[in-house]
């Protein structure tokens, strides 16, 4: 797991050739202004969705893991609570990697608060919560996930 501000984006770039393109995209288009959905930008290589909803108690979330995705998960509003924890430390609870890339997991990880312009980089190993309520309580966010397949 990889968190930082988007100031630093281009620190990444070399991780991935993917990551230059993603971060490229969001300098290149307003994020904040684009409506909820899913946008291909390199086809199933390299895709984005814009997701805004209110967040959630931590009792509500569930740990999740990806197979042939990265996640690029940018805060374009508000703040939001995101769990991580090593996958392997983790019991599957439900396995639908093969139609949907995403499994659903058990057991206990960290937390931290991804504040508005600010990124965490997720990879399959890293088990994650997003969604969640800061401290303060439920409140809309907007974000953008970019999917950069492996």
């Amino acid at each position: 797991m990889i968190i930082d501000h988007i100031n630093n984006a281009s620190l990444y770039y070399g991780l991935n050739g993917k990551f230059a393109a993603a971060f490229q995209y969001l300098q290149e288009h307003a994020l904040d202004g684009m409506d909820p959905g899913k946008y291909e930008i390199q086809g199933s290589e390299l895709f984005l969705m814009i997701q805004s909803y209110d967040t959630r108690r931590q009792e509500e979330g569930f740990w999740e893991a990806h197979r042939s995705y990265i996640d690029i998960q940018i805060m374009l509003e508000g703040t939001e609570r995101m769990g991580y924890a090593y996958a392997g430390h983790l019991t599957t609870t439900e396995d639908h990697l093969d139609e949907k890339d995403y499994k659903v997991l058990e057991g206990d990880g960290g937390f931290v608060d991804v504040k508005e312009h600010c990124f965490v980089i997720f990879y399959p190993d890293d088990a994650h919560m997003p969604c969640l309520a800061a401290a303060y309580g439920s409140a809309p966010v907007k974000k953008a996930v970019f999917k950069v397949k492996i």
